[in-house]
């Protein structure tokens, strides 16, 4: 039994468009299954880095510079390995540059310069990542905050809040055969400063996968790294939490502590999932033995205590 699934981020479209293209992601990482489990992460979030309606790869988002910066990582359950890139810019696809740090280097994690130059020598050539409708909406801001006004803008998509096509980070976790594994990429928060990290290329904030389960989160990448989010879901699944209640338990987590807007997605060696949200959209892909669940619905949890 194989379970797969794929997450386009919060406030992301909920139209065919975006459903269609999460779909394909996870059933093509189903089909790299017989490679394996790391094989079948990777490729989904491949599918998703070359889609301008998601904010990782080509289409992300960019920062204060008009530059595009982004993150991506990988880790394989059974073993334990980890590996991620940050603020690596011109490359296609970055959770395959991650992929390289973990079965490549002793490193897990290659930063800014060193991670494109990395690249550079690994074969992969420049690649221009910013979209027309991505340099559209950061043009639009920057003018916007030229003249003092409001920007009106997603920190999460760089686009109006009410605009069909939002998007924010993709991920993907991965149950077969009792493997586990995990991978995320994304070009970040809208107008971040140049440098900023978030939570996806950390292990633990953002991603992680053991022997007993994969998660893999989005969001506001700094209230997932500072409640280290992704461990806490697994600490659960080891004490022996469904992953649909780990989930949903750290969403009211973060939610209490953070205040923040969040998603997540978990599976385990049972080959049990979890999904939760508190944002407005969480559009996710689910495959079960290479068939895609169209009934599987996301839980919508609340977005703020409103208890006292």
């Amino acid at each position: 039994m194989s379970i797969i699934i794929v997450h386009g981020g919060i406030e992301t479209g909920t139209e065919a468009p975006f459903l269609e293209v999460l779909r394909e992601a996870a059933l093509s990482g189903y089909r790299s299954l017989a490679r394996g489990h790391l094989d079948a992460a990777e490729e989904a979030v491949k599918i998703l880095e070359k889609c301008p309606l998601f904010n990782a790869g080509y289409g992300s988002v960019l920062n204060l510079e008009g530059e595009v910066e982004m993150d991506a990582s990988i880790m394989d359950g059974y073993s334990g390995r980890f590996g991620a890139v940050a603020a690596i810019d011109n490359v296609a696809h970055p959770v395959t540059i991650a992929r390289l740090v973990l079965e490549e280097t002793s490193h897990v994690l290659l930063a800014g310069r060193g991670a494109t130059s990395f690249a550079r020598v690994k074969g992969f050539p420049m690649v221009n990542c910013i979209a027309p409708t991505m340099l559209k909406a950061w043009q639009k801001v920057r003018d916007a905050m030229g003249k003092g006004a409001g920007t009106g803008a997603s920190p999460f998509t760089g686009l109006p809040a009410q605009a069909i096509d939002a998007c924010d980070t993709v991920g993907c976790v991965v149950s077969h055969r009792g493997m586990l594994a995990a991978a995320s990429s994304t070009g970040g928060s809208f107008l971040k400063m140049p440098g900023r990290v978030g939570d996806t290329p950390l292990p633990g904030g953002g991603i992680f996968a053991s022997r007993r389960c994969a998660v893999v989160c989005t969001g506001l990448g700094e209230a997932f790294v500072e409640t280290l989010t992704a461990k806490y879901v697994e600490s659960l699944v080891a004490d022996g939490l469904h992953p649909q209640e780990a989930a949903e338990k750290a969403i009211i987590r973060l939610t209490l502590e953070k205040r923040a807007a969040g998603g997540m997605v978990v599976v385990d060696h049972q080959n049990r999932y979890g999904v939760a949200y508190n944002s407005t959209t969480f559009p996710v892909a689910l495959v079960h033995d290479g068939k895609i669940q169209d009934n599987f619905t996301p839980k919508k949890m609340p977005r703020y205590n409103t208890c006292g």
